[in-house]
């Protein structure tokens, strides 16, 4: 790489301009209802937007980036100096990104991001170059952070290691997401419909309650899903040597790749919609990936498929987290524990409920609206499911102890099978509340560094001595040297 300082491409101005002003004028628009002439306001607007202008100028004029051998140096020379250097050898991933303005104007984003806590989840740099320049230089970055393999080019066809049409990825969308989530959208529509419904029967317009519901179905249940969608299209993944490449997107484009041993865990993900349907989905805890504007996500490493693809796409892409398990599930203590804790959380739901069914339905109008019916139907559909979990979480929860990985299986709706990898955890907690203690059994929660700052997984109940063997193993595995990033304050 040439040590030659340059800048970002001079679109960026443009960009964060465009960006501030925009939320200048928002911010405006909100205060207009106390404003008597709005179009005072114009003078205002094109001043602050010159005033932007040279602003932005000034900051990309005097913010220079040098590609040395050994780091990269940005500096930025304005009334408050930054000097940020960035060694190659400290790096976890080097991404390219390219959003709407990105497609327009011809460029693209390099995202950097460094193995760390702290920066887990918003990247150390985001650079902003024409197309090519910025797949030349994450295809050169990343060849620095693994000389056995060569980054594919920006141009090049990659073939992925499974195939996904525009239909997978739709059902991705559709079925991915929590089913929590979803009963809570659908509570939203059918209350949204049945207010609907009564004010044509009866002739009498819907107040406002059927159209927020409305709304927040759509901010629940299809927003998500359609985001979903969007993001996920043209999905492509493959492995090359030791580093996993990633490759998606409609309107936004993202290309990410890790080395293998920045994976901390791998997540199976079965929602139940889905799981009806024979199919899960793929999740990795990767240190080092964030994404620009610190969205909060997860690399998927297969979209929804069925069992037999999510099988060979393990012992493809991760043979490092595949091993012969034998999940043992909770002692017969733990039915008991799971049960009476669902009692109590279904008279702290069925309780209020009643108490509050006279007072909601004087609230609503006549007894013959719908919130008259809802409430205890809601009531009683919420106990059933808590004692129906209950039920489910003692069958499935599982926890297994291997000699390099140990797997925790919770879920009782949304099954969810967690792979570790002792070298990576950062914290194990062993915790006992006034329930768990009557019959001597404890719950574990593991703490370790994602994508999205710092992730934890929680097992199901078991005897003390089993869960403590994680934390055994770990500090073993430091003390004979092989876990060389940790620290023992760390555990």
């Amino acid at each position: 790489m040439s040590e030659k300082k340059i800048r970002c491409h001079p679109t960026v101005i443009l960009e964060k301009t465009l960006k501030m002003f925009t939320s200048m004028v928002i911010f405006l628009f909100l205060l207009t209802a106390a404003i008597d002439n709005i179009g005072a306001l114009v003078p205002l607007l094109v001043a602050f937007l010159i005033a932007l202008l040279l602003y932005n100028y000034r900051q990309w004029k005097r913010t220079t980036i040098q590609f040395n051998e050994t780091d990269i140096v940005i500096e930025r020379d304005t009334l408050f100096q930054k000097k940020t250097t960035l060694p190659y050898t400290k790096m976890a991933s080097v991404n390219v990104n390219r959003d709407i303005p990105n497609r327009l104007l011809g460029t693209s984003k390099v995202l950097i991001n460094i193995n760390s806590g702290t920066s887990a989840m918003v990247p150390e740099a985001v650079l902003t170059f024409r197309r090519d320049v910025a797949e030349r230089l994450r295809s050169d970055m990343s060849q620095r952070l693994d000389d056995r393999i060569t980054a594919p080019d920006g141009e090049e066809e990659i073939e992925s290691l499974v195939a996904f049409t525009p239909f997978d990825v739709v059902l991705h969308g559709l079925l991915s997401v929590s089913t929590y989530q979803t009963i809570l959208g659908s509570v939203f529509l059918i209350y949204s419909i049945s207010e609907i419904s009564v004010s044509m029967a009866t002739g009498v317009q819907a107040g406002g309650g059927a159209m927020f519901s409305l709304l927040m179905f759509a901010t629940v249940q299809v927003a998500p899903s359609i985001s979903l969608i969007f993001r996920y299209y043209n999905y492509k993944i493959y492995r090359r040597g030791d580093t996993v490449y990633l490759q998606h997107g409609l309107i936004r484009t993202y290309k990410a790749s890790f080395n293998i041993s920045k994976i901390n865990a791998i997540r199976i993900k079965s929602p139940f919609a889905a799981r009806l349907l024979g199919k899960s989905c793929i999740e990795a805890e990767v240190v080092g990936l964030a994404s620009e504007g610190g969205e909060h996500s997860r690399p998927v490493l297969c979209l929804l498929k069925d069992d037999a693809t999510q099988e060979r796409v393990l012992r493809e892409l991760v043979p490092e987290f595949v091993y012969e398990r034998k999940a043992g599930r909770q002692p017969e203590n733990g039915r008991y524990v799971l049960l009476i804790r669902a009692v109590l959380l279904s008279l702290m739901v069925s309780v209020p409920s009643v108490c509050g069914y006279r007072a909601v339905a004087v609230i609503a109008g006549a007894p013959g609206t719908v919130l008259w019916y809802m409430l205890p139907l809601l009531a009683v559909l919420a106990v059933l499911v808590i004692l129906y979990s209950a039920q489910i979480a003692y069958r499935i929860t599982a926890f297994d102890a291997g000699k390099d990985l140990f797997v925790f299986v919770n879920g009782p709706i949304d099954r969810e099978t967690i792979v570790m990898n002792y070298d990576k955890v950062q914290m194990v907690w062993i915790t006992q509340g006034p329930i768990a203690r009557i019959f001597g059994l404890f719950r574990g929660s593991v703490y370790m560094l994602s994508s999205i700052g710092s992730s934890s997984v929680t097992s199901g109940y078991f005897p003390r001595n089993r869960l403590e063997s994680i934390n055994e193993t770990v500090m073993a595995r430091i003390a004979r040297g092989r876990c060389g990033h940790h620290r023992k304050d760390h555990i």
